[in-house]
């Protein structure tokens, strides 16, 4: 395993490369007319040209004076399924997808963003579908939807500050996924897949048909079913990892003359895996309430509570490209979309190991523990840009502006004890109108009558966002030599409500208050860069860039007694990036690059406690809320290499590429307690990330050929959360996944097997600790297998 990895990083850095596009199964730039699956010809071309609009223009990816990848449907049909983000971004070094075995919390982090400096805020990483921004800040919003990796053309990722095109949020970089449109070529699929493990079958179809000279339409669906998973609950019969619904889309194109229009809608309507921690306790009396320890399952946790998630997702976007003449082109973007995001998780335990654990003289855990969250967001958005250039292409332009407005609507239901949870007491639960009482020992005290404390706390908060920009880019070449400037100017404005009630009443435990955060914003980045005249294209390139991460406003209580008295609101976080690179041909079929980074984040957007408790002054529990928590300083070097080689009648695809990156917190502020502490790592950063995707296809006759494609990813190093006087830093889990598919391509029919973490390796996604000691782990999912068959025409 370590030599393999020492070899994929030594490759990597020998050909000193920073990451393109991989190519193991086709150029992304075919045809309209050209049919784009089951293909069983094996031709031997050189590295594909990708075209991507990383820069809000058609451009060779190998163009584009910047860390760009671009993967491809066929790129990622090659490997397997795809199951979730990650599965869009594991080949891209310097980006990792936070898996935490929850849609709803799963995030992005590009080099040194991090993912857990105030999960309540807007992402340091952009995420937008076909150019239209798709985050927003509440919960769920840090994600893309299962819908946005159905029928997908390709996945963009632009490293490195992006402030200057894309604005708010892309300080880091952007994910940009691409949805296949409409074609001029009858075209579609059908493909069933089944997983085994999980008793899972994803039915899909999609159809690619021309009315007209003028008009396409494309249509496509997928229907989840699985009634098998990994996580069991026993209680109510039920598998934490299902995956149940669906999703669907209609496009409509109309192409005439110099006007080209696309009409989307699609939705989904999915019941998702929600996470699960199994409980890891030590003996010893490291744990007062659990004091002999106890040491869960992994597989199987009954609960007492309800646990779940559901999303569903309405979206409409309108796509319109106008070329006014050869040289000036109008593009708009339109997008609504209605998404709900539901989840519930309980208690880790169920009434009956909490009854064991009072007959083996232990507190235990309070079994009917229950968490609700429902949100709703409404966003509207719109672009809309001018690009132009000279008659002999030396000076190109773009000119544009953007609103975007988010309705954000967040319900948080806590259910608590409403009697104190004692050794000698019985377990209060139910409602005022049905109290329940369980005497888990005959020897318990009975519940007292009426119950003394409230049931839990029913939080709503309703968010309204506002953001307008305009940007512009200039770009100049000179023989070789090409210089771009890019600017922006943005304001964004927040206005949050929120009341607090106690849970089954109306009576507020907190009196609604609402405050409201404003600020306007520049950005710009200046690129310069030079191809070398020979038959490598070579490109060699320096930028700086800087971008932002939009501040906004807390939700809670002002209580003069804290350590860390409470603040409304928290500023923009800024970052500037110095970026270099080189991309090359060492021969027609390799293509390598490098880059090297360094960036600089001040008033990083940080989550902390006010430091009260039960105890001190302040005489009730603490409250987290969001603050400008110092500078932060990141540097990293990312290498990659694809490659494209005969081998007998075969051809074999390779793609390996590694990052190393490091972000610190450089300074911290003294005015408050509770910041991560000087020097400490940014959490979810690992020191190393390495991946590898072979891909070999031979022809067994005319109209047969096999293909096998084997995939690797892995890190090391790197530290899970913010470390603070109260958080000691927990290690990172290192890790080599590996995954495999392989078959064959009769004429229209594909047949194929995969494998999905082959070595059945168990990682700790998520360790929690209390006290300095482990109370539980959250763990991803062991080794599937599976099949597809798949006919195209």
């Amino acid at each position: 395993m370590l030599s393999f990895r020492a070899l994929t990083t030594t490759l990597a850095l020998a050909v000193a490369t920073p990451v393109l596009a991989q190519t193991t199964s086709g150029d992304s730039r075919r045809s309209e007319n050209e049919p784009s699956s089951g293909n069983t010809n094996v031709e031997l071309r050189e590295i594909d040209v990708v075209v991507v609009t990383a820069r809000r223009r058609e451009e060779d990816i190998r163009d584009v004076p910047g860390t760009i990848s671009a993967v491809t449907a066929e790129q990622l049909e090659a490997k397997g399924p795809i199951a979730g983000s990650g599965d869009l971004l594991s080949t891209v070094p310097g980006v990792r997808f936070n898996d935490v075995a929850s849609e709803n919390l799963a995030e992005v982090s590009i080099r040194g963003s991090g993912t857990q400096r105030a999960t309540g805020a807007d992402s340091g990483v952009g995420l937008f579908v076909n150019g239209a921004y798709a985050g927003s800040s509440t919960l769920g919003g840090r994600n893309f939807k299962t819908l946005d990796y159905f029928d997908l053309e390709r996945v963009e990722v632009f490293e490195g500050p992006q402030g200057a095109l894309y604005g708010r949020n892309s300080e880091f970089g952007v994910v940009n996924i691409i949805l296949a449109k409409p074609k001029f070529q009858n075209s579609g699929y059908v493909r069933n897949m089944w997983t085994f493990d999980l008793d899972q079958n994803r039915l899909a179809g999609v159809m690619n048909q021309v009315l007209s000279d003028e008009v396409a339409v494309r249509v496509g669906a997928e229907h989840y079913n699985q009634t098998g998973g990994f996580y069991y609950d026993p209680n109510h019969d039920k598998y934490y990892d299902s995956s149940n619904g669906f999703t669907a889309r209609g496009q409509i194109r109309y192409r005439s003359g110099p006007l080209d229009v696309t009409l989307l809608v699609d939705g989904q309507d999915l019941e998702l895996p929600t996470f699960v921690n199994s409980l890891l306790v030590p003996g010893g009396g490291v744990n007062a309430q659990i004091p002999r320890g106890y040491q869960q399952s992994r597989f199987i946790l009954p609960h007492t509570g309800r646990d779940g998630m559901q999303q569903k997702v309405k979206r409409t976007m309108l796509m319109a490209t106008y070329e006014l003449n050869d040289n000036w082109t109008i593009e708009s973007t339109t997008m609504a979309t209605d998404w709900t995001s539901r989840q519930q998780y309980a208690a880790a335990i169920d009434v009956a190991t909490a009854i064991e654990m009072r007959q083996q003289g232990q507190i235990g855990i309070w079994p009917y523990g229950q968490v609700m969250t429902d949100v709703r967001d409404r966003t509207l958005y719109q672009d809309l840009h001018f690009t132009g250039k000279t008659s002999d292409g030396s000076l190109s332009w773009i000119v544009g502006a953007e609103g975007l407005f988010q309705r954000d609507d967040y319900q948080l239901l806590v259910a608590s004890s409403p009697c104190p949870f004692t050794l000698a007491g019985s377990f209060c639960s139910g409602t005022p109108i049905e109290p329940v009482c369980v005497r888990p020992l005959p020897t318990s005290i009975n519940c007292p009558t009426p119950f003394p404390l409230i049931y839990g706390t029913d939080a709503r908060t309703k968010q309204r966002i506002s953001s307008y920009a305009g940007y512009a880019s200039l770009q100049y070449a000179i023989g070789d030599f090409t210089l771009v400037g890019e600017g922006r100017f943005a304001n964004d404005s927040k206005r949050a409500t929120q009341g607090i009630t106690a849970l089954y009443t109306d009576i507020y435990t907190k009196v609604p208050t609402t405050y409201t955060f404003n600020a306007s914003e520049p950005a710009y980045t200046f690129t310069a860069s030079y191809k070398v005249p020979s038959a490598t294209n070579t490109l060699v390139y320096a930028k700086v860039g800087t971008g932002y991460r939009a501040g906004g406003v807390n939700n809670g209580t002002f209580n003069a007694a804290a350590p860390n008295p409470f603040v409304a609101t928290y500023d923009n976080e800024n970052t500037i990036g110095y970026e270099a690179g080189v991309k090359t041909n060492i021969t027609s079929n390799v293509f390598v690059r490098l880059s090297g980074y360094l960036s600089r984040t001040t008033d990083a957007i940080t989550s902390i406690n006010d430091g009260c408790t039960v105890t001190n002054a302040c005489g009730v529990g603490g409250q987290f809320f969001t603050v400008n928590g110092g500078t932060i300083e990141a540097h990293g070097i990312e290498a990659s290499v694809d490659s494209r080689f005969r081998i007998g009648a075969g051809l074999l695809s390779t793609n390996l590429s590694a990052a190393t990156q490091k972000a610190e917190f450089e300074k911290v502020p003294t005015s408050a307690t509770g910041l991560p502490i000087q020097g400490t790592p940014v959490a979810q950063i690992p020191d190393w990330t390495y991946s590898a995707m072979i891909d070999y296809r031979q022809p067994i006759t005319q109209n047969v050929n096999g293909f096998i494609n084997v995939s690797y990813s892995g890190q090391r190093g790197g530290g899970q959360d913010t470390v603070t006087v109260a958080t000691p830093f927990i290690p990172l889990e290192d890790f080599d996944i590996f995954g495999a598919r392989a078959g064959v391509n009769f004429d229209n029919v594909q047949v194929a097997a995969f494998v999905r973490n082959f070595t059945d390796q168990e990682v700790e996604v998520l360790k929690f600790f209390q006290a300095g000691y482990p109370l539980s782990s959250r763990y991803n999912k062991p080794r599937t297998v599976g099949l597809s068959v798949t006919y195209n025409w």
